[in-house]
């Protein structure tokens, strides 16, 4: 009986342990990180509160079923369990003081115009505006350009684009305001199509947080695949040839039949010594955005009114002359718990959040998706078709969803099954 092959699986993000789990039983899968953890994304910090252990997730930490259907897969297969969250959304302007929410969205616009000022009718008719300009738009296969210009030629105003669209933005895809309008046209609007008008505090979506954590089902793959996991061991090269992978790290050199990249992009364009002109064509125009995440005890950077608060807390305000917009996640909506100390996720915050409520911070990167990463998607996958080492990550899209699921965490999910999936095509095995 022959052996199985070794594999390298670099990044042990949710793409990385995808393509473990897809390749657990034809290989020996050797896991390497350069954190002291596994997971990625899916990064949960345990707190003790009130003689229990509560999971608090400071990156990924919502799903739904039709919009992740590999991801719940494989919750379903490892029985891991969800919680349904009470979803919506708080919108709130510091400077007028203007506040609104999913309930608002949903009124009549009798109900509107009777019970509330200009401004906010008017951000009102322009989101229904253009959620049924855009849907008609899109199956019209007119929104192939950036979120700007599509703006732009339908004339929407800049209360509508701060004080609804860009908020609304920033958090489902983690970049800064002003790249929100690089955004591909169609790939906004197809998420707003497979949502609601409400984005990620939609109302209608059924948006499950995982029970105890997004690390609940980190330990659970772990478990399933039992890799040798190399913690805190970055590695710096890989070289590929017709007979395998060599990776370099700290520690030294070591072969390998074959290797899985699950690192961001332009961190996999750093590492390959060799890359193949496809992988090169890939890699090289793809960008990220890093932002610094804050999961912290601090209630003032929401508005004083602790019944608004909602799952999703979007602000502006305008510092030192500039408008700046942010989003705060109310953990304990989110994650459903009770608590005497309310818990925040705030990335990027305008506002100092107190040293002594900080309880820890992270720094996160998010693929920037403009046109150049859509348009890869017509192809990407090929990428991996005869290598002896394939790419997977964020950047690629869910084949079930189509090429406007793009940075999300069941894309990740996803590529990774599908390199797993070629690989395993390439071995010969079922």
């Amino acid at each position: 009986m022959s052996a199985k092959p070794s594999i390298a699986v670099i990044g042990s993000g949710v793409a990385g342990l995808s393509a473990a789990y897809g390749l657990r039983a034809h290989a020996s899968i050797t896991l390497f990180e350069r954190d002291d953890r596994v997971g990625g994304h899916a990064s949960t910090v345990e707190v003790e509160d009130a003689g229990g252990t509560l999971g608090l997730d400071t990156a990924f930490i919502v799903f739904n079923a039709p919009a992740y259907p590999n991801l719940t897969k494989l919750f379903d297969e490892l029985g891991v369990d969800s919680l349904k969250l009470r979803s919506g959304f708080n919108f709130f302007d510091l400077d007028d003081g203007m506040q609104y929410g999913s309930e608002q969205l949903g009124l009549s616009e009798d109900e509107v115009t009777a019970r509330y000022p200009d401004g906010f009718q008017n951000t009102w008719r322009e989101v229904r505006r253009f959620h049924e300009e855009a849907r008609r738009d899109f199956l019209r296969k007119r929104t192939d350009l950036p979120m700007g210009e599509y703006l732009d030629r339908g004339g929407y105003s800049e209360a509508f684009r701060h004080g609804y669209f860009i908020l609304l933005c920033t958090a489902v895809w983690s970049v800064p305001a002003e790249l929100i309008w690089e955004l591909p046209a169609t790939t906004v609007i197809a998420f707003f199509m497979a949502h609601d008008e409400g984005g990620l505090g939609g109302r209608e979506v059924d948006w499950r947080t995982v029970a105890g954590g997004s690390i609940s089902y980190v330990r659970k793959v772990i478990a399933a695949v039992d890799p040798k996991v190399r913690l805190n061991e970055p590695v710096t090269e890989i070289h590929q040839d017709e007979d395998g992978v060599v990776v370099t790290t700290a520690a030294g050199t070591e072969r390998f039949d074959y290797a899985v990249v699950a690192t961001h992009a332009d961190q996999a364009r750093d590492l390959l010594q060799n890359p193949t002109p496809a992988q090169q064509q890939l890699l090289e125009p793809l960008r990220y955005n890093a932002s610094n995440v804050e999961l912290h005890t601090d209630a003032s950077v929401l508005p004083v009114d602790r019944s608004q608060w909602r799952p999703w807390n979007y602000g502006k305000v305008t510092l030192d002359g500039q408008l700046r917009t942010y989003v705060t996640y109310y953990l304990n909506q989110l994650h459903g718990f009770t608590s005497e100390q309310d818990y925040f996720v705030s990335p990027d915050s305008p506002f100092p959040i107190a040293n002594e409520k900080v309880i820890k911070t992270f720094h996160y990167e998010h693929p920037i998706i403009d046109l150049a990463m859509r348009n890869a998607q017509q192809t990407i996958y090929r990428v991996n078709e005869g290598t002896r080492l394939k790419l997977c990550g964020s950047y690629f899209h869910s084949k079930q969803q189509y090429y406007d699921q793009i940075g999300s965490h069941e894309a990740a999910f996803s590529s990774g099954m599908e390199a797993a999936a070629q690989l395993r095509r390439e071995l010969g095995a079922t």
